[in-house]
Protein backbone atom coordinates (compact mmCIF):
# COMPACT_ATOMS: atom_id res chain seq x y z
CA UNK A 1 0.00 0.00 0.00
CA UNK A 2 1.16 3.81 -1.01
CA UNK A 3 2.29 5.71 1.77
CA UNK A 4 2.26 8.73 0.17
CA UNK A 5 -0.89 10.94 0.47
CA UNK A 6 -1.47 13.52 -1.99
CA UNK A 7 -3.56 16.93 -1.63
CA UNK A 8 -5.61 16.03 -4.77
CA UNK A 9 -5.55 13.08 -7.61
CA UNK A 10 -6.97 14.37 -10.70
CA UNK A 11 -8.25 11.28 -12.73
CA UNK A 12 -8.46 12.57 -16.37
CA UNK A 13 -5.41 14.85 -18.05
CA UNK A 14 -7.45 16.82 -20.83
CA UNK A 15 -8.03 20.03 -20.40
CA UNK A 16 -10.32 20.11 -17.50
CA UNK A 17 -7.77 17.96 -15.57
CA UNK A 18 -4.46 20.46 -16.62
CA UNK A 19 -6.67 23.44 -15.68
CA UNK A 20 -7.33 22.04 -12.24
CA UNK A 21 -3.80 20.63 -11.79
CA UNK A 22 -2.28 24.39 -12.81
CA UNK A 23 -4.36 26.01 -9.55
CA UNK A 24 -3.52 23.73 -7.27
CA UNK A 25 0.11 23.12 -8.00
CA UNK A 26 -0.07 26.85 -8.09
CA UNK A 27 -1.39 26.95 -4.29
CA UNK A 28 1.76 24.89 -3.56
CA UNK A 29 -0.61 21.71 -3.16
CA UNK A 30 0.63 17.93 -4.06
CA UNK A 31 -0.96 17.62 -6.72
CA UNK A 32 -1.19 14.29 -9.19
CA UNK A 33 -2.77 13.48 -12.26
CA UNK A 34 -3.66 10.15 -13.87
CA UNK A 35 -3.81 10.05 -17.60
CA UNK A 36 -4.45 7.30 -19.33
CA UNK A 37 -4.47 8.86 -22.64
CA UNK A 38 -7.39 8.15 -24.52
CA UNK A 39 -8.78 11.84 -24.47
CA UNK A 40 -10.07 13.04 -28.46
CA UNK A 41 -7.42 15.97 -26.95
CA UNK A 42 -4.54 13.39 -27.37
CA UNK A 43 -5.24 12.78 -31.06
CA UNK A 44 -6.76 16.23 -32.01
CA UNK A 45 -5.05 17.81 -35.43
CA UNK A 46 -8.07 19.86 -36.29
CA UNK A 47 -8.12 23.90 -35.56
CA UNK A 48 -9.58 25.27 -32.44
CA UNK A 49 -10.38 28.70 -33.30
CA UNK A 50 -12.75 29.44 -30.55
CA UNK A 51 -10.40 29.53 -27.51
CA UNK A 52 -9.76 32.72 -26.45
CA UNK A 53 -6.14 32.42 -25.56
CA UNK A 54 -2.71 33.03 -27.40
CA UNK A 55 -2.54 31.84 -30.98
CA UNK A 56 -5.68 32.43 -33.23
CA UNK A 57 -4.93 28.87 -34.56
CA UNK A 58 -4.45 26.00 -31.90
CA UNK A 59 -4.53 22.40 -32.64
CA UNK A 60 -6.15 20.26 -30.25
CA UNK A 61 -2.98 18.08 -29.11
CA UNK A 62 -0.59 21.05 -29.45
CA UNK A 63 -2.85 23.29 -27.48
CA UNK A 64 -3.41 20.21 -24.77
CA UNK A 65 0.87 19.56 -24.49
CA UNK A 66 0.98 23.43 -23.60
CA UNK A 67 -2.17 22.89 -20.97
CA UNK A 68 -0.24 20.16 -19.83
CA UNK A 69 3.35 21.56 -19.77
CA UNK A 70 2.11 24.90 -17.86
CA UNK A 71 0.57 22.49 -15.42
CA UNK A 72 4.11 20.84 -15.25
CA UNK A 73 5.86 23.86 -14.93
CA UNK A 74 3.96 25.30 -11.50
CA UNK A 75 5.03 21.41 -9.84
CA UNK A 76 2.11 19.42 -10.74
CA UNK A 77 2.63 16.10 -11.44
CA UNK A 78 1.60 13.43 -14.28
CA UNK A 79 1.65 9.84 -15.07
CA UNK A 80 0.53 7.69 -17.99
CA UNK A 81 -2.22 5.42 -15.74
CA UNK A 82 -5.64 3.20 -16.22
CA UNK A 83 -7.66 3.78 -13.15
CA UNK A 84 -9.81 1.09 -12.86
CA UNK A 85 -10.65 1.33 -8.94
CA UNK A 86 -11.44 4.32 -6.81
CA UNK A 87 -11.91 3.32 -3.10
CA UNK A 88 -12.17 5.05 -0.01
CA UNK A 89 -14.25 8.74 1.64
CA UNK A 90 -12.57 11.71 2.69
CA UNK A 91 -9.79 12.23 4.31
CA UNK A 92 -8.00 8.84 2.04
CA UNK A 93 -9.21 8.23 -1.08
CA UNK A 94 -7.42 4.78 -2.28
CA UNK A 95 -6.98 4.88 -6.18
CA UNK A 96 -5.66 1.69 -7.73
CA UNK A 97 -4.22 1.64 -11.56
CA UNK A 98 -3.52 -1.28 -14.02
CA UNK A 99 -1.69 -1.31 -17.23
CA UNK A 100 -3.84 -0.97 -20.79
CA UNK A 101 -2.71 -0.67 -24.11
CA UNK A 102 -1.33 2.74 -23.86
CA UNK A 103 0.20 2.60 -20.07
CA UNK A 104 2.29 0.27 -18.20
CA UNK A 105 1.70 1.56 -14.11
CA UNK A 106 0.19 -0.41 -12.59
CA UNK A 107 0.17 0.98 -8.93
CA UNK A 108 -1.79 2.45 -5.56
CA UNK A 109 -2.02 5.98 -4.84
CA UNK A 110 -4.12 7.77 -2.07
CA UNK A 111 -5.35 11.09 -1.85
CA UNK A 112 -7.31 13.44 0.55
CA UNK A 113 -9.54 14.81 -2.21
CA UNK A 114 -10.65 14.08 -5.61
CA UNK A 115 -11.28 15.52 -9.17
CA UNK A 116 -13.15 13.20 -11.72
CA UNK A 117 -12.23 15.36 -15.34
CA UNK A 118 -12.85 11.50 -17.22
CA UNK A 119 -14.89 13.44 -19.94
CA UNK A 120 -17.00 11.70 -22.31
CA UNK A 121 -16.66 8.16 -24.60
CA UNK A 122 -17.76 8.95 -28.20
CA UNK A 123 -19.54 6.22 -29.86
CA UNK A 124 -17.74 6.23 -33.71
CA UNK A 125 -19.22 5.21 -36.80
CA UNK A 126 -18.76 1.74 -37.60
CA UNK A 127 -16.36 0.47 -40.51
CA UNK A 128 -16.65 -2.90 -42.11
CA UNK A 129 -18.43 -3.22 -38.40
CA UNK A 130 -15.61 -2.07 -36.47
CA UNK A 131 -15.49 1.06 -34.71
CA UNK A 132 -11.71 1.36 -34.17
CA UNK A 133 -10.99 1.70 -38.23
CA UNK A 134 -12.39 4.92 -37.80
CA UNK A 135 -9.89 6.22 -35.19
CA UNK A 136 -7.29 6.99 -38.19
CA UNK A 137 -10.00 10.05 -39.89
CA UNK A 138 -11.32 11.28 -36.31
CA UNK A 139 -10.86 14.61 -35.51
CA UNK A 140 -8.07 14.56 -37.95
CA UNK A 141 -6.48 17.29 -40.56
CA UNK A 142 -9.95 19.45 -40.40
CA UNK A 143 -11.43 16.46 -42.25
CA UNK A 144 -13.37 14.83 -39.99
CA UNK A 145 -15.35 16.93 -37.29
CA UNK A 146 -17.80 16.46 -34.32
CA UNK A 147 -18.72 19.64 -32.48
CA UNK A 148 -20.54 21.91 -34.69
CA UNK A 149 -20.28 24.78 -31.62
CA UNK A 150 -16.81 24.54 -32.70
CA UNK A 151 -16.19 23.52 -35.69
CA UNK A 152 -19.55 23.96 -38.02
CA UNK A 153 -17.73 27.54 -38.87
CA UNK A 154 -14.93 25.27 -40.41
CA UNK A 155 -16.71 23.79 -43.10
CA UNK A 156 -17.43 27.23 -44.56
CA UNK A 157 -18.38 26.64 -48.67
CA UNK A 158 -17.69 22.70 -48.38
CA UNK A 159 -19.19 19.74 -49.35
CA UNK A 160 -20.02 17.93 -45.95
CA UNK A 161 -21.34 14.79 -45.08
CA UNK A 162 -22.85 14.02 -42.24
CA UNK A 163 -22.43 10.42 -40.51
CA UNK A 164 -24.81 9.61 -37.74
CA UNK A 165 -24.44 7.01 -34.86
CA UNK A 166 -27.16 7.97 -32.97
CA UNK A 167 -30.75 9.24 -34.03
CA UNK A 168 -32.39 10.96 -36.86
CA UNK A 169 -32.76 14.52 -34.20
CA UNK A 170 -28.94 14.28 -34.14
CA UNK A 171 -27.97 13.89 -37.29
CA UNK A 172 -30.61 16.95 -38.38
CA UNK A 173 -29.01 19.09 -35.27
CA UNK A 174 -25.50 18.91 -37.41
CA UNK A 175 -27.06 19.21 -40.60
CA UNK A 176 -28.68 22.88 -39.46
CA UNK A 177 -25.90 24.45 -37.72
CA UNK A 178 -23.93 23.31 -40.75
CA UNK A 179 -26.11 24.82 -43.57
CA UNK A 180 -25.73 28.82 -41.78
CA UNK A 181 -21.94 27.83 -43.40
CA UNK A 182 -22.94 25.50 -46.70
CA UNK A 183 -25.60 24.13 -48.61
CA UNK A 184 -23.65 21.58 -49.63
CA UNK A 185 -25.14 18.56 -46.87
CA UNK A 186 -25.81 15.21 -47.08
CA UNK A 187 -26.61 12.97 -44.54
CA UNK A 188 -25.71 9.05 -44.26
CA UNK A 189 -27.85 7.02 -41.44
CA UNK A 190 -25.90 4.34 -40.80
CA UNK A 191 -27.74 1.29 -40.23
CA UNK A 192 -25.30 -0.33 -37.45
CA UNK A 193 -25.76 2.63 -35.51
CA UNK A 194 -25.51 2.44 -31.78
CA UNK A 195 -29.13 3.42 -31.69
CA UNK A 196 -31.49 1.26 -34.00
CA UNK A 197 -32.60 3.14 -37.26
CA UNK A 198 -35.97 0.90 -37.51
CA UNK A 199 -36.85 2.85 -34.35
CA UNK A 200 -36.73 6.24 -35.90
CA UNK A 201 -38.99 8.20 -37.35
CA UNK A 202 -37.24 8.72 -40.87
CA UNK A 203 -39.86 10.83 -42.61
CA UNK A 204 -38.38 13.70 -40.09
CA UNK A 205 -35.44 13.39 -42.88
CA UNK A 206 -37.91 13.26 -46.00
CA UNK A 207 -39.72 16.54 -44.66
CA UNK A 208 -36.21 18.27 -44.06
CA UNK A 209 -34.03 20.07 -46.84
CA UNK A 210 -31.25 17.21 -46.49
CA UNK A 211 -30.65 14.64 -49.11
CA UNK A 212 -29.89 11.56 -47.13
CA UNK A 213 -28.51 8.02 -47.49
CA UNK A 214 -28.61 4.90 -45.31
CA UNK A 215 -26.30 1.61 -45.13
CA UNK A 216 -22.94 0.61 -43.49
CA UNK A 217 -19.70 1.94 -44.13
CA UNK A 218 -17.53 -0.54 -45.91
CA UNK A 219 -14.21 1.58 -46.06
CA UNK A 220 -12.80 5.03 -46.07
CA UNK A 221 -10.71 7.04 -48.19
CA UNK A 222 -9.12 10.01 -46.92
CA UNK A 223 -6.52 11.31 -49.61
CA UNK A 224 -6.55 14.62 -49.06
CA UNK A 225 -8.64 15.64 -45.76
CA UNK A 226 -10.68 18.45 -46.19
CA UNK A 227 -10.75 18.46 -50.10
CA UNK A 228 -10.83 14.59 -51.07
CA UNK A 229 -12.67 12.09 -48.97
CA UNK A 230 -15.19 9.94 -49.28
CA UNK A 231 -16.87 6.56 -47.42
CA UNK A 232 -17.87 3.52 -49.57
CA UNK A 233 -21.02 1.63 -48.54
CA UNK A 234 -21.92 -1.97 -48.56
CA UNK A 235 -23.79 -1.67 -51.51
CA UNK A 236 -21.18 -0.69 -53.49
CA UNK A 237 -22.45 3.45 -53.38
CA UNK A 238 -19.53 5.63 -52.61
CA UNK A 239 -20.37 8.65 -51.10
CA UNK A 240 -18.14 11.89 -51.62
CA UNK A 241 -17.28 14.94 -49.75
CA UNK A 242 -14.87 17.47 -48.51
CA UNK A 243 -15.50 16.89 -44.90
CA UNK A 244 -16.96 14.36 -42.61
CA UNK A 245 -19.02 15.72 -39.78
CA UNK A 246 -19.92 13.21 -36.93
CA UNK A 247 -23.07 12.90 -35.31
CA UNK A 248 -22.46 10.95 -32.28
CA UNK A 249 -23.48 9.48 -29.48
CA UNK A 250 -21.46 10.35 -26.10
CA UNK A 251 -21.30 8.47 -22.59
CA UNK A 252 -20.03 9.99 -19.62
CA UNK A 253 -17.23 8.50 -18.33
CA UNK A 254 -18.87 8.04 -14.55
CA UNK A 255 -18.28 4.70 -13.71
CA UNK A 256 -15.07 5.28 -11.37
CA UNK A 257 -16.69 7.72 -9.50
CA UNK A 258 -20.18 5.74 -8.93
CA UNK A 259 -17.95 3.15 -7.44
CA UNK A 260 -17.78 5.60 -4.00
CA UNK A 261 -20.96 6.78 -4.50
CA UNK A 262 -21.10 10.06 -6.52
CA UNK A 263 -24.31 10.77 -8.14
CA UNK A 264 -25.32 10.82 -11.50
CA UNK A 265 -28.40 11.79 -13.74
CA UNK A 266 -30.28 9.59 -15.94
CA UNK A 267 -27.24 9.93 -18.77
CA UNK A 268 -24.58 9.15 -16.54
CA UNK A 269 -23.09 12.57 -16.36
CA UNK A 270 -21.87 13.55 -12.98
CA UNK A 271 -24.22 16.06 -10.56
CA UNK A 272 -22.79 18.87 -9.19
CA UNK A 273 -23.45 21.67 -7.63
CA UNK A 274 -21.94 25.21 -9.48
CA UNK A 275 -19.14 25.19 -7.75
CA UNK A 276 -18.29 21.24 -9.19
CA UNK A 277 -18.67 19.91 -5.36
CA UNK A 278 -20.15 16.31 -5.77
CA UNK A 279 -22.47 14.62 -2.91
CA UNK A 280 -19.58 13.02 -1.76
CA UNK A 281 -17.33 14.93 0.69
CA UNK A 282 -13.82 15.42 -0.69
CA UNK A 283 -14.98 15.17 -4.31
CA UNK A 284 -15.15 17.28 -7.31
CA UNK A 285 -15.47 16.63 -10.70
CA UNK A 286 -14.79 18.77 -13.51
CA UNK A 287 -15.06 19.02 -17.51
CA UNK A 288 -17.49 17.20 -19.94
CA UNK A 289 -18.21 14.29 -17.55
CA UNK A 290 -20.69 17.07 -15.63
CA UNK A 291 -23.71 18.04 -18.10
CA UNK A 292 -22.21 21.30 -19.64
CA UNK A 293 -21.61 22.12 -23.55
CA UNK A 294 -18.50 20.59 -24.41
CA UNK A 295 -16.03 23.32 -25.27
CA UNK A 296 -12.43 23.81 -24.09
CA UNK A 297 -12.70 27.10 -22.75
CA UNK A 298 -15.94 25.42 -20.48
CA UNK A 299 -13.99 22.47 -19.82
CA UNK A 300 -11.19 24.46 -18.24
CA UNK A 301 -13.49 26.94 -16.29
CA UNK A 302 -15.09 24.25 -14.38
CA UNK A 303 -11.76 22.49 -13.48
CA UNK A 304 -9.93 25.98 -12.34
CA UNK A 305 -13.30 26.30 -10.55
CA UNK A 306 -13.23 23.29 -8.65
CA UNK A 307 -9.31 23.00 -7.99
CA UNK A 308 -9.97 26.65 -6.45
CA UNK A 309 -13.12 25.19 -4.45
CA UNK A 310 -10.97 22.31 -2.85
CA UNK A 311 -7.92 24.81 -2.50
CA UNK A 312 -9.73 26.40 0.01
CA UNK A 313 -11.63 23.35 1.09
CA UNK A 314 -8.21 22.46 2.23
CA UNK A 315 -6.90 24.80 4.30
CA UNK A 316 -4.33 25.31 5.72
CA UNK A 317 -2.96 25.33 9.99
CA UNK A 318 -3.63 28.57 9.84
CA UNK A 319 -7.74 28.51 9.15
CA UNK A 320 -8.80 26.01 11.96
CA UNK A 321 -12.21 27.67 11.63
CA UNK A 322 -12.44 27.66 8.09
CA UNK A 323 -12.64 31.28 7.47
CA UNK A 324 -12.42 31.15 3.47
CA UNK A 325 -13.34 33.46 1.18
CA UNK A 326 -16.40 31.19 0.04
CA UNK A 327 -16.72 30.11 3.61
CA UNK A 328 -20.38 28.19 2.08
CA UNK A 329 -18.12 25.76 0.91
CA UNK A 330 -19.21 23.79 4.55
CA UNK A 331 -22.14 25.74 5.53
CA UNK A 332 -24.08 25.12 2.64
CA UNK A 333 -26.24 21.81 1.93
CA UNK A 334 -25.15 20.23 -1.66
CA UNK A 335 -27.46 20.90 -4.82
CA UNK A 336 -28.62 24.05 -3.31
Amino acid sequence: MAKKIYDTIIIGGGPAGCSAALHLAYQKRDVLVLDRGTSPMHFHTNTIMNFAGGSMYNEGRALLRQLSTNAKAAGAKFRAANVTKVLGSYPEFIIQTEPSYRTKDKSVYRARTIIFATGTARKHPRVNGKWRLWLPVANVGNGAFYCPDCEAPLCRGKSVLVINTGTVGSALHIANAVSRFTKKIHILMTEDAYIPIEEQDLSRLDNSPFSWTRGKIKSIYFGLPGKVQSVELESGKRLRANVFFVAFVAEPRSELAQMIGVEVDERGNIITDKRGKTNVEGVWAAGDVRPITQQIAMAIGTGNYAALMINQFLGNKYEEKGEFDHPEMREIPFME
